[in-house]
């Protein structure tokens, strides 16, 4: 989800188009990296109901055996 934004901003002269196009991009970047919690939770749908406080140490390695466990099984014929 992203919208367009027009910004006019004022350079002087000896600045280059080249550079001008440079720092828009990077800024434009930027502003495509980050993503504030609040809108991420928005757009995934997540209420703050869903949120869990502490965490349950799990066993790793029956996790890994369990999924590949079930990663076989529809090749299993």
């Amino acid at each position: 989800m992203s919208r367009v934004v027009t910004v006019r901003i004022r350079v002087p002269e000896w600045v280059s188009d080249e550079e001008v196009e440079r720092i828009a991009r990077e800024i434009e970047e930027k502003l495509e990296s980050s993503v504030l919690v609040s809108v991420l939770r928005e757009m995934l749908g997540i209420q703050n109901e869903d949120l869990v406080d502490s965490f349950e140490p799990i066993d790793w390695r029956e996790l890994e055996e369990s999924e590949k466990e079930r990663l076989r099984r529809p090749y299993d014929s």
